[in-house]
């Protein structure tokens, strides 16, 4: 993930030209749940989304997550979920969501698991994945590639 850049004279951080970062390429217009623990990681991501022209809505667990999404499914059209939280991880977020039949497309961002964990993650229900760290390109085009 590339933090965004910051200025001499501002106090905080800025995003500066990412809409013409290499493969920008992502529909505007849809609503994406961001699921993590670590607030900075989420705030940057939802800056790079909403630069995209996405709605983002938070949570700061898998609990919170599921509460959210339950309270906002008619709008949101992807999760991206961080995998590893604590008491509640990306998977048991996913799982927990298919129990009680919601059938919403799950990107879960990731340090790194092994091609074996991928693929058996990918069979429990995860639309696909996101490595950390990540630039605006490539949040762009998982996102696309997990909403096809």
């Amino acid at each position: 993930m590339q933090l965004p850049k910051f200025k001499d004279n501002i106090s905080g951080p800025i995003i500066d030209h990412l809409s013409s970062a290499p493969g920008y390429d992502s529909a505007e217009g849809i609503t994406i749940l961001l699921i993590d623990d670590e607030p900075i990681v989420t705030d940057i991501c939802e800056l790079m989304l909403r630069e995209m022209g996405h709605r983002v809505l938070k949570a700061y667990s898998g609990s919170e997550g599921i509460r959210v999404y339950e309270a906002h499914q008619n709008q949101i059209d992807l999760i991206i979920s961080d995998y590893n939280m604590p008491a509640m991880d990306g998977q048991q977020v996913i799982e927990k969501l298919r129990v009680k039949g919601h059938q919403v497309k799950v990107l879960l961002s990731t340090g790194g698991l092994s091609v074996e964990d991928e693929k058996s993650a990918i069979a429990r229900g995860f639309s696909g994945f996101l490595r950390k760290p990540f630039d605006m390109g490539t949040l762009s085009a998982k996102i696309s590639e997990s909403l096809n």
